[in-house]
């Protein structure tokens, strides 16, 4: 069964391969490029929180020269949901075609058809989207040494939480395609329903999965604690002098005020940089708590109320 099951699979798991190929093939020339430049200009000297000009020139140099690649970077986060969608696939055709019925008549129970074909598409979902997280994390290191991890490009694409991603996506994909058996609807929702959902995470749920920290501060240096930490909201001064920002996660923020404003306090709500991990293992544990609930109904259903 798990042979028949793979070689059922292999179209889609070829494409897959194929698409981490074509990322591999623009990400390790650029990655080394990227990173000879910031050996070459001493960033590594530069990773302070209250940073010289001289620093601040270089870094901004940097970013520049390789703003166009990382902005498409950004887009990448994009990947596990298409890998999670286009792995499901093959369940869903047999579904739409029923051409499980053939398995079903060759003395292969529907457990044991319904245990092949998911834990194969879980495990190579696993190993595809852990390949991504790996390579993406190579590739910004030189960011995340600037910006911290926290920064949402490297957040997203680079840590555990793009196996959630991907189980999600598929979990979802097969979910649907069990109710519906129709490969087209399915995928497409499904991939529009991870798009939605990562909106939701990035920009509301995610502050909320791990408590964030405040702290006070006089004058515009900041202090230690705001070193690689993502900045929710900052508030200085009062009446016209003062001002309030916050946004999802992305690195931390100087700030700017004006006037004298050395006897200023200032108040921020953050996220430190040691909440990366807590924050990487609570987001995956949802993603995929979820992923194993939607794959556990698509097996039930298929179980229980397809003939």
């Amino acid at each position: 069964m798990s042979r028949v099951a793979w070689r059922l699979q292999r179209t889609e798991t070829a494409v897959v391969a194929g698409i981490l190929a074509l990322l591999a093939v623009l990400l390790i020339p650029t990655g080394i490029q990227m990173a000879n430049a910031y050996h070459s200009d001493g960033l590594n000297a530069c990773r302070a929180l209250n940073i010289g000009p001289s620093c601040a020139a270089r870094i901004g140099e940097f970013q520049s020269r390789f703003q166009a690649l990382t902005v498409l970077a950004n887009w990448f986060t994009l990947v596990p949901g298409l890998i999670g969608v286009l792995l499901a696939a093959p369940f869903i055709l047999d579904l739409e075609h029923g051409t499980y019925r053939l398995a079903w008549t060759q003395g292969i129970t529907r457990r044991r058809w319904l245990a092949g074909k998911l834990g194969i598409l879980v495990l190579t979902a696993v190993v595809a989207s852990g390949a991504l997280a790996l390579l993406m994390a190579w590739w910004r290191s030189p960011q995340a040494d600037l910006n911290g991890r926290l920064d949402t490009g490297v957040y997203d694409t680079a840590g555990i939480v793009v196996v959630g991603y991907a189980v999600f996506a598929l979990g979802l994909a097969l979910a649907l395609g069990a109710l519906w058996r129709r490969s087209a609807a399915s995928l497409t929702v499904a991939f529009v329903g991870y798009f939605a959902m990562r909106i939701f995470v990035d920009y509301w749920l995610r502050n909320r999965l791990v408590s964030p920290l405040q702290g006070s501060w006089r004058g515009l240096r900041q202090p230690q604690f705001l070193y690689h930490a993502q900045i929710m909201s900052e508030s200085g001064g009062s009446g016209k002098g003062g001002f309030k920002s916050g946004g999802p996660l992305g690195g931390h923020a100087q700030m700017a005020v004006p006037g004298n404003a050395s006897h200023t306090l200032f108040h921020a709500v953050y996220q430190p940089a040691s909440h990366f991990w807590p924050l990487q293992l609570s987001e995956t544990a949802l993603f995929t708590g979820i992923a194993a609930l939607l794959i556990a109904f698509a097996a039930w259903w298929t179980h229980e109320r397809i003939a």
